[in-house]
């Protein structure tokens, strides 16, 4: 009988370790592959620009920004708020205080003092009930006509010519 010879086997066979190690790099390229192909999709969308909400103030707040200021007999606590030193809980009491008949009076709340009436003095202004408007109509003259606070005689409606 012939003896046959052995075929070569490769240097990595013999050590029975090829099998695992070629198994592992082929996944672990194959995932490199699937997030590279996620990057390139996510990259090749148009970003959706965010749409900006309109942002509605409170009049006390445009008064405030507008270097106005803001009038604690007329404000919500919101505006209040925005005050220094004046949180929510101050707030409330100041609303429960009013109305004010100056920025002192402010004192009486508990939780405000002479120092925080002098650092709110420069954002505050006090305004009495039923003095919002500069205008104001005189009374009706008998002879039909009345004016207003710029001098200036209107017709009333409804008036005989």
């Amino acid at each position: 009988m012939t003896e046959r010879a052995p075929l070569p086997i490769p240097e990595a066979r013999r050590r029975g370790d090829s099998a695992p190690l070629l198994a592992l790099s082929v996944l672990v390229a194959g995932m490199a592959l699937v997030g590279l192909a996620q990057d390139w999709r996510s990259r090749a969308q148009p970003a959706k620009a965010p749409v900006p909400t309109p942002v509605v103030e409170s009049p006390g707040a445009l008064a405030l920004r507008e270097g106005r200021k803001l009038d604690v007999n007329a404000a919500s606590a919101e505006d209040l708020e925005l005050l220094p030193r004046v949180g929510p809980a101050i707030a409330g009491r100041i609303l429960e205080a009013r109305p004010f008949a100056s920025v002192e009076d402010l004192q009486r709340v508990r939780g405000i003092g002479p120092r925080t009436v002098e650092q709110l003095r420069p954002m505050i202004t006090v305004d009495q009930e039923g003095d919002e408007s500069p205008r104001t109509l005189a009374p009706t003259a008998p002879d039909g006509y009345q004016s207003d606070s710029s001098g200036a005689a209107s017709r009333r409606r409804g008036a005989s010519r």
